[in-house]
């Protein structure tokens, strides 16, 4: 019997780490509102700020962001290309602290903006959004565009 009740118990586990899982794995954007700015995420000068903790969780979060996004009339948009390129809005200092080891930036900010440059499902239409993984700011949906709805 004892037997019994330790199987239940680690089976209950199991299902509790896999509906944890499933449930806080993946990002929820559907709360993020549309800007109202026609620059936002399709102009170097004001890119989608989306810093989410380190570097490789950040570039995971936007990967999830930009295949969540569709087009006003629900055609999906399909990778081209990605491009990292150097922030206008990175101001450099005239003394710049870097690790020795690594050679890094001692504030951690590279100046670095990644362009990706997609076609539209339908239309083929191409379109090019700039994120920032480096810095942190208020997410929104660029103008012309929505989440997927589950």
């Amino acid at each position: 019997m004892a037997n019994k009740e330790r199987h239940m118990r680690q089976l209950t586990t199991i299902i509790g780490i896999c509906i944890t899982t499933w449930t806080f794995g993946q990002s929820d954007f559907s709360h993020l509102t549309t800007s109202t700015d026609s620059t936002y995420g399709y102009t170097d000068k004001n890119p989608l700020k989306m810093k989410k903790g380190n570097q490789g969780k950040s570039i995971a979060y936007s990967i999830e962001f930009l295949k969540s996004l569709r087009t006003t009339d629900n055609q999906k948009l399909e990778l081209l290309q990605r491009f990292t390129m150097d922030d206008p809005n990175h101001k450099r200092s005239k003394t710049q602290l870097t690790n020795r080891y690594t050679g890094m930036p001692l504030s951690g900010k590279l100046g670095l903006l990644d362009k990706y440059y997609f076609v539209t499902a339908g239309k083929r239409d191409t379109l090019s959004i700039y994120i920032d993984i480096y810095n942190k700011g208020e997410l929104q949906i660029p103008k012309g565009l929505k989440i997927m709805e589950n």
